[in-house]
């Protein structure tokens, strides 16, 4: 067994939540904010942020040469003003990104896992590894934190008060902020884990002590009385509030089984949840060359709009690379095509027939596959609504 020590007690770890980030530069989404070089690396997730007046982007582990490739990041993060749009990412001289927070001590990957927006300030949530074991789900321990992040220049510091330890209930975690109250959806041991909440009044979110967790009747204290609010095994989690469904939505990958999709839906933040599914892996281990490992299923905040379009990021282990879906959920349950338009997230490139030979950089075979992948098995199972 694995004895990891209490961060509490980690001089390390209280060391580094008290040094801020540099800063990164201003932020205008009206103009490059990339630095000179070629982009070269390829990443993951996707995880969006409503702010500041933009959509921004976090992604994880940034490598050249795919998933087994050299890191040249451990995260990155860019932005852009309406969607469908390029993304903007903040690079250095080479191309590679800039981090926007380094890694903490005896942290094997810091990548983020979800994000808000709450009094003026961006949030958001980490999940720092540090044990990967052999990747499969429940094998992995890791540990959460939150990050403040201010405009202009853009710089995140940690909150030194408000972290989970490891294979906490909320190693993974999304924000969702509405009339004053953050909802924070979690998950725990590493894609083998239900789905938990938490509430906090926005201006008390980084205080621990004022978080209440929902025990499955009531709210309550300490992360402990927590209970499920749903029942999957997942990691990484979403969650937006829908004002065209006027429901609290979370999505999360389902790992029980074949690797699953769904997208819950629910008038209160604690349930009864309605169910659909949003993409099936079907072709599972061993999985087939150059299109595999599904995973993410971020939703972009609609910023209060009430219209059907909505947008996701959907990342894939193979080829390691993050894809922006936009969809049209008045066509869920109607037989008719939901999802519309693909992209891929770092050069905005919409996916067509003839990506591969009009763009150079998307030259993996498989891109033109990835969209008929996605288009032919979500929109055989998203029309499921039970």
């Amino acid at each position: 067994m694995k004895i990891y020590p209490s961060l509490l007690a980690s001089v390390l770890f209280l060391s580094f939540v008290c040094v801020m980030v540099s800063a990164l530069p201003p932020l205008t989404m009206d103009g490059p904010m990339t630095g000179p070089g070629q982009v070269r690396w390829d990443s993951d997730l996707g995880v969006p942020l409503v702010w500041n007046g933009g959509n921004y982007f976090m992604e994880g582990d940034s490598m050249i040469g795919g998933n087994h490739g050299t890191r040249v990041a451990g995260n990155a993060i860019g932005g852009c003003k309406p969607l469908p749009c390029k993304v903007l990412w903040y690079l250095n001289g080479q191309g590679d990104p800039i981090m926007y927070m380094a890694w903490p001590p005896k942290v094997i990957s810091c990548v983020p896992a979800g994000a808000c927006e709450a009094n003026g300030n961006a949030y958001i949530w980490h999940m720092n590894v540090v044990d990967w074991g052999n990747g499969s789900p429940g094998s992995v321990a890791a540990w959460s934190m939150l990050l403040r992040g201010t405009p202009n220049p853009v710089q995140f510091v940690a909150s030194p008060t408000l972290y989970f330890e490891v294979n906490s209930k909320f190693v993974n975690a999304n924000m969702v902020v509405t009339n004053g109250t953050v909802f924070i959806y979690g998950t725990g041991l590493y894609r083998a884990s239900p789905v938990y909440v938490a509430m906090v009044p926005a201006p008390q979110i980084e205080n621990k002590g004022a978080w209440r967790y929902w025990t499955g009747s009531s709210w309550g204290e300490g992360e402990n009385v927590a209970a499920p609010i749903i029942s999957t095994k997942s990691g990484e989690i979403s969650a937006i509030y829908s004002a065209y469904f006027k429901q609290f939505v979370v999505s999360a990958f389902d790992f029980s089984g074949v690797p699953t999709c769904y997208m819950w839906r629910s008038h209160t933040p604690t349930g009864p949840w309605s169910r659909s599914v949003i993409y099936t892996d079907l072709e599972p281990y061993p999985w087939k060359a150059g299109l595999s490992g599904p995973y993410g299923g971020y939703l972009v905040p609609d910023q209060g709009n009430p219209q059907p379009r909505m947008f996701m990021t959907f990342s894939f282990w193979v080829p390691y690379r993050t894809y922006m879906i936009e969809t049209d959920l008045s066509k869920i349950g109607t037989g008719e095509p939901v999802f519309m338009n693909a992209y891929d997230l770092k050069t905005g490139i919409q996916l067509t027939a003839d990506t591969p030979k009009t763009h150079p950089y998307l030259h993996y075979k498989i891109d033109t596959g990835v969209r008929n992948d996605l288009w032919s098995r979500t929109n055989q199972t998203l029309i499921v609504d039970n």
